[in-house]
């Protein structure tokens, strides 16, 4: 299974995660098949709200799930049609705290309710 979270840095698996998908700098791409992963740039993180782009190229990388600790609700809905799930980290600190969370079942799938609507949201 591919996972993507977005990221405030490249740090390892210590690396900051960032609080809104379409804007974080990079994006960590892990393997859950052979724990791995390599962290990228977010190519698209300068537009305009509402116009993020990264989830088509989520497509092409196979990924199947998203962790984030914020996520607008066009985005969501985008990513969601694409048959990628979402989980709430939980406000995790770092992408190893967000994995973990994930390999051991505690992250909750993001709902229409738990997207942000509109900046300062979390």
């Amino acid at each position: 299974m591919k996972i993507i979270v977005p990221l405030d840095e490249q740090a390892g698996q210590n690396s900051r995660m960032s609080e809104h998908f379409g804007s974080a700098p990079f994006f960590a791409v892990a393997d859950s098949e052979n724990s791995s992963f390599e962290i990228i740039p977010n190519t698209s993180m300068h537009h305009d709200h509402g116009q993020c782009t990264p989830a088509h190229f989520f497509s092409e990388l196979g990924i199947n799930v998203l962790l984030c600790n914020g996520i607008g609700a066009g985005a969501a809905n985008k990513l969601q049609m694409m048959g990628i799930d979402i989980y709430m980290a939980a406000m995790s600190p770092t992408l190893e705290t967000a994995l973990t969370r994930f390999s051991q079942g505690a992250l909750a799938k993001v709902t229409e309710e738990k997207t942000c609507h509109g900046h300062n949201c979390h």
